[in-house]
């Protein structure tokens, strides 16, 4: 006997998701139209050089990187990855994808307006500046924040709850947009295009922690007094740090 196409759905409410099932029950009623067009936001990502931090890049990273990051003597003189053609396609593809399930969700009336995806917001007192991906419109639990990733087929395979980087990312969005909880969505980026639906309280302890953080590297930058290293000489981490040749392998001035 051929497998219910429902079947997905069924675990999705015994799994107590909150909009997977209503997604899937409108991906499945086959009343979409013959054709529909998709908006791919590839505009140049804002976060380089306005001086803001920023939720999906910065919230765990090292007190003394974030300086070196945002002094105006150093953040021109980091090394950073070379960016290779794998990496943009891993960029573009990522959009796209983004692009197809905001369109989706909207079609399937969980998006009530064009307007509710890609919601900017500005936490001035901590100076820090983000997006949250959209906004669903649940039928009885109202407006929730939505963040959606991708990942391949083995990464989501291994994937059984959010990663602290996640966590950090949607708790700021939550913040900056003024909810205390939200959703993660998780989207295999090949076939069979599987995904997982995580509900996530707003992480204020984890919060403080990192407003603590940029408030102090605001500090620092003014005094012009870096903070302790966040990694020790010579380590797989300063290797890969673009602010080591600023930190650690700066060039030493010897007095005689």
């Amino acid at each position: 006997m051929a497998a219910s196409p429902y079947g997905s759905i069924l675990r999705s409410l015994a799994d107590k998701d909150l909009l997977l099932p209503y997604f899937r029950n409108a991906m499945l009623a086959q009343k979409w139209p013959d054709t529909y067009q998709v908006t791919i936001d590839s505009g140049p990502y804002y976060g380089h050089g306005d001086g803001y931090f920023h939720p999906s890049t910065h919230g765990l990273m090292g007190a003394r990187e974030l300086y070196y990051r945002f002094h105006p003597d150093h953040r021109d003189k980091l090394i950073h990855e070379q960016r290779s053609i794998q990496s943009e396609m891993t960029l573009a593809m990522g959009s796209a994808l983004h692009g197809v399930v905001q369109t989706q969700f909207q079609m399937a009336g969980l998006i009530r307006s064009p307007e509710h995806c890609e919601i900017e917001y500005v936490i001035k007192e901590h100076h820090v500046r983000g997006r949250v991906d959209f906004i669903a419109d649940h039928p009885t639990e109202g407006r929730i924040p939505v963040e959606l990733k991708t990942q391949n087929s083995r990464g989501f395979d291994m994937q059984t709850q959010i990663k602290e980087t996640w966590d950090a990312q949607l708790s700021m969005g939550l913040h900056g947009t003024g909810y205390a909880t939200g959703v993660l969505l998780v989207l295999e980026s090949g076939y069979p295009y599987r995904m997982k639906e995580f509900r996530v309280n707003r992480n204020d302890e984890l919060l403080s922690q990192i407003f603590a953080k940029f408030d102090y590297v605001r500090e620092c930058i003014a005094l012009n007094t870096p903070p302790e290293h966040c990694c020790s000489l010579n380590s797989v981490q300063m290797q890969a740090c673009p602010a080591r040749f600023e930190c650690w392998q700066a060039p030493r001035v010897v007095t005689q």
